[in-house]
């Protein structure tokens, strides 16, 4: 029994190596350690935190490198290809002083090979600028250059939009709590390459974002902006049994919180008519439409404009219901419409 469990001490040693390393080197801050990465090779390093903040690692070199970022119980942080220079890695995460972090460095893949350097550094939280709720501000980027503001709610839960636009910069945006937990993040969701966010806040919170270029060389002017919008009524809405009424003519708000998350109404048709029924806005939708028993009479993806969906159907006079969501994981903010002719 003995040999046997041995046996296992030893295979769980062997298989679990790459995911609980024994042998992390000691990475320090402000002091770059050269390497050479071979085929398939994964190095270790370990990192402690000297202070709270936001702690840098990255890659330099001409090697196409890949960093995965661990907390001290092995749990995946976040991991990174391209965001250093060409085509190194560089991973930027929210650290307590005194805390030890794991990185695992490796090719992006298994033919990547050759001589590298790796970094560490702590930066201080930074002091978000106040933006404000309808006063755009104009931003002039440097290349590397990147820009921390912070949006205060009210005394109720809010739909709060942050948005960059202009033409001259592909930026790229991050939202986070107060105490810089990471929310989510943006490219390209605003018009062009503007990011775009939006977030159900809670009241009274204060919310921070990080606008950035895409890359490295961006610069140029752009605005930015935030505002806000109440939390629609309904939002318990996810499943039929629950479909708020709609009536033609009359338009709804919609958010959809959660990927894969459906909204559900119901209308009344009194007489034979042509029945539409359509998404606005700037959200990937899909709508469905069933009679009272259930049974699906249509459905449609992107008959409408930009990606937005259209149901046009001629109805019997009864009950029907509606369910939309977003195509795929989708998430956001549009306007449900429902008219007769």
């Amino acid at each position: 029994m003995k040999k046997n469990i041995s046996l296992f001490i030893v295979f769980l040693f062997i298989f679990s190596g790459s995911i609980y390393p024994q042998n992390a080197q000691d990475l320090r801050i402000d002091t770059p350690v050269s390497g050479n990465l071979g085929r398939g090779q994964e190095v270790w390093y370990s990192v402690r935190a000297p202070r709270s903040g936001f702690l840098t690692v990255e890659t330099t070199g001409n090697i196409d490198t890949f960093l995965e970022a661990y907390d001290s119980h092995r749990n995946l942080i976040t991991d990174d290809d391209d965001s250093g220079e060409g085509h190194n890695a560089k991973i930027d995460i929210v650290v307590a002083a005194g805390r030890t972090y794991l990185f695992k460095l490796k090719g992006f893949s298994d033919s990547v090979s050759g001589p590298f350097y790796i970094s560490a550094s702590v930066r201080p939280f930074p002091n978000p600028i106040e933006l404000r709720f309808g006063n755009p501000v104009s931003v002039n980027m440097s290349p590397g250059q990147e820009f921390w503001y912070r949006v205060r709610t009210g005394n109720s839960p809010l739909i709060v939009t942050v948005e960059t636009s202009g033409n001259a910069v592909d930026t790229y945006m991050e939202a986070y709590t107060d105490t810089y937990e990471l929310i989510t993040s943006n490219d390209d969701g605003g018009e062009g390459y503007n990011a775009k966010i939006e977030l159900i806040t809670e009241a009274n919170k204060t919310y921070i974002f990080k606008i950035r270029g895409y890359n490295r060389e961006e610069s140029g002017r752009f605005t930015l902006a935030a505002n806000f919008a109440a939390v629609p009524q309904g939002t318990g809405n996810t499943i039929r049994s629950m479909a708020v009424p709609i009536r033609p003519g009359e338009v709804i708000n919609v958010f959809i919180r959660e990927p894969y998350e459906s909204r559900w109404f119901r209308f009344d048709v009194t007489r034979t008519a042509d029945f539409a029924v359509q998404t606005r806005g700037n959200m990937d939708t899909m709508l469905f439409l069933y009679d009272s028993q259930g049974n699906q009479l249509d459905d449609d993806d992107d008959s409408g404009e930009d990606y937005n969906a259209l149901i046009s159907i001629r109805l019997n006079p009864g009950t029907y219901f509606i369910e939309v969501k977003g195509f795929s994981d989708n998430t956001g903010r549009f306007t449900l419409h429902a008219e007769t002719r």
